[in-house]
């Protein structure tokens, strides 16, 4: 208890507040625990991300792997996947095939598509960073599967053989102004993912706005005003937008309710219609009570599910 940790992929640091192991309070816990971890303060952390302490595991892009292919269907580059490594299901493409693998001679051959049965090296370029190492060095986050989008059959296992493009640490920014930096996935488009039971982000939106900058207001998942208030309760920054443009990017101390609607940084609507609610609602901030979330947000009004294609 008392740890500093980082969680991957946002890279956001936080402190350890409490262990459960089970029902009981711990101050340690060890390999192999079944554990809930409680932190000091709110990081971006969900399904398949990691928590790191004094480990040099980073998040990639960019990953060559050896793949055994399972799939009737050939292996071709330049066809996109479902890509499960540890516990994290994110879209990927196989942008090269290195060479195949002869299993009899080791021997490397120069081949632009692969059959069922086959092994070969490729590169997997992925829709957005993840944690990931050399299956030689980390068993859980150096293998993986890749699952067919159309029939939600495994195409192939395999393990990580070399990490390449590192992610960068400031690419889920979403606005910025001067030394002013707030994230969110406002503008990320999520679709429900029947065959892995998972929301994934099929088009992730890494570009960073700033004031002047138009914001796209409709996408396939979302549906915003032209004019609107976005409170990024992470990073306690207020962005001000105004037919569509970003006017003001400020932190809560400057920030005054407006009379617009308000949304929180995942695009959810914030029930607030005056200064005072304004004030009750940061006041009462606590990301670990589910209650607060029911009080004070609404689900449904921006965001919509969208079924995988």
């Amino acid at each position: 208890m008392g740890d500093e940790i980082t969680a991957l992929p946002s890279n956001e640091k936080a402190h350890v507040k409490s262990i459960l192991v089970t029902d009981r309070d711990s101050q340690t816990a060890y390999k192999g625990q079944p554990v809930t971890i409680s932190l000091d303060k709110e990081v971006d952390v969900s399904r398949g991300c990691v928590l790191i302490r004094d480990n040099d595991i980073s998040v990639y892009k960019k990953l060559e792997v050896s793949l055994l292919w399972t799939d009737d269907e050939p292996l071709v580059s330049g066809k996109d996947y479902l890509v499960k490594l540890g516990t994290k299901t994110i879209p990927g493409i196989v942008t090269k095939i290195n060479y195949a693998v002869d299993v009899n001679t080791g021997e490397h051959i120069k081949t632009d598509s692969l059959l069922k049965n086959g092994i070969a090296v490729c590169e997997i370029k992925l829709s957005e960073g993840i944690a990931a190492d050399k299956f030689s060095s980390h068993k859980t986050l150096g293998e993986l599967i890749l699952i067919d989008r159309v029939t939600n059959m495994t195409s192939a296992c395999g393990v990580v053989e070399k990490t390449d493009e590192k992610a960068e640490s400031n690419e889920r920014a979403s606005f910025r102004k001067d030394n002013i930096i707030a994230r969110g996935d406002i503008f990320e488009e999520f679709f429900y993912d029947a065959s892995s039971l998972n929301v994934l982000k099929y088009q992730p939106v890494h570009k960073t706005y700033t004031v002047g900058d138009e914001i796209p207001v409709a996408g396939e998942s979302y549906s915003y005003p032209e004019s609107f208030d976005i409170l990024v309760l992470r990073d306690k920054t207020a962005i001000k937008i105004r037919n569509r443009k970003i006017t003001e990017i400020i932190p809560f101390s400057e920030y005054r309710y407006s009379g617009f609607p308000v949304i929180n940084g995942r695009g959810f609507e914030i029930k607030v219609s005056s200064d005072d609610e304004l004030n009750i609602f940061l006041s009462e901030y606590d990301p670990e009570n589910q209650e607060y979330f029911r009080k004070w947000f609404k689900f449904d009004t921006y965001r919509k599910v969208v079924f995988s294609k």
